[in-house]
């Protein structure tokens, strides 16, 4: 996905979301939230494709949100200093991508500028999350085994994604994704065309595509999420893994 898109977009990624779900992305989030919460309540947490950063509603005290767009990122600084993290200086810079340290008490957001594919940090995660990322990953196979390396063994990998379904329902939505969100980010954001490229994001992924590369998981979890073209799944990692 091009990162231009989201750069543009970032100012009112919130807002647009909110309303062209009807607030059904926030009911999405909340469920899966809670449905990751039955295997893992804390530790340390790698968001990949964070937008601005909203899977910090996990709670979890460590978090890495991996985002490529640098527009984003800066909403993601502002809405965490807002919140009354503090940003602290690495004493050693890993790469040359942005790093970004916060802290508030007991908690630490690091925000990495940089996609699933290629980030690269020394510490391994209790919990890989994407919620709504994977359709925008360049390389699909890429993204998951590099994700896949920075998990720990009997570690959890849980996404949400948009996908193509069969049924009549899940068509109306797509229907809907690909007809009129446009046209209604055409009037509020003057982004009509690269609403339509979102779209067609979705239509490019299906549930088979994700689970034929969690390869050396075991799948713990898979349901729709109150419409069935949404698809949560949460994996563990089994320790057998060879990238």
């Amino acid at each position: 996905m091009d990162v231009k898109i989201y750069d543009k977009l970032a100012r009112r990624y919130d807002l647009a979301t909110k309303i062209v779900s009807f607030g059904i992305e926030e009911v999405w989030r909340w469920l899966f939230i809670r449905k990751i919460k039955k295997f893992i309540k804390n530790g340390v947490m790698i968001d990949a494709a964070s937008a601005t950063g909203e899977m910090a509603k996990t709670g979890f005290d460590k978090i890495y949100f991996i985002e490529p767009s640098s527009e984003m990122v800066k909403i993601m600084v502002e809405k965490f200093k807002n919140a009354g993290f503090k940003e602290e200086k690495f004493e050693v810079q890993f790469q040359e991508k942005p790093y970004i340290k916060l802290k508030k008490e007991n908690k630490e957001y690091i925000i990495i500028q940089d996609s699933a594919e290629n980030f690269k940090i020394d510490e391994k995660a209790d919990l890989i999350t994407s919620f709504m990322g994977l359709r925008n990953f360049d390389n699909l196979v890429k993204g998951i085994n590099n994700l896949t390396a920075h998990l720990k063994d009997e570690g959890y990998f849980a996404i949400v994604e948009m996908v193509k379904n069969d049924s009549l329902i899940a068509k109306l939505i797509m229907w809907y994704m690909n007809k009129i969100v446009p046209l209604i980010a055409g009037i509020l954001l003057g982004m009509k065309e690269e609403y339509k490229l979102l779209g067609k994001s979705i239509n490019s992924l299906n549930e088979d595509d994700i689970l034929k590369n969690l390869k050396g998981y075991e799948i713990v979890m898979k349901e729709k999420l109150i419409f069935p073209v949404a698809t949560l799944i949460i994996a563990k990692k089994n320790g057998r893994q060879d990238i």
